[in-house]
């Protein structure tokens, strides 16, 4: 069998599944009100989710709380729109939120409260 014919064998083949258990993302409990879901952590484990954020991306953060727009953010930081929209997008997957209302109603006080800024 010559090489073209194992790629084409291998092509071939159908595709498993992969097993569900190898979901590696942490279910953390939360409640939804009118405008997202509120994580149901304690201050020092958002604090420990916030201290997984880059310089940039907290400096992001930050701004963000404050209600600016991606646009307006991106100035103020000196960044390209897609570059802040990149920190927006880890700073969400990393902090457990999907939306600029959830950020607010789970992270407002705390980064004040705890000289993030």
């Amino acid at each position: 069998m010559g090489l073209i014919d194992r790629v084409k064998d291998i092509l071939m083949k159908p595709k498993s599944k992969a097993p569900e258990t190898q979901i590696t993302e942490a279910i953390i409990p939360s409640s939804q009100t009118r405008y997202g879901k509120r994580l149901n952590l304690t201050v020092h484990e958002k604090l420990k989710l916030m201290a997984s954020l880059t310089p940039r991306e907290k400096e992001t953060f930050c701004i963000l709380l404050e209600g600016y727009s991606l646009k307006e953010t991106a100035k103020q930081l000196g960044i390209g729109y897609s570059t802040a929209n990149t920190h927006q997008t880890a700073i969400y997957k990393k902090l457990h939120v999907n939306s600029r209302p959830e950020l607010i109603i789970n992270y407002y006080g705390i980064s004040e409260e705890n000289n993030l800024v």
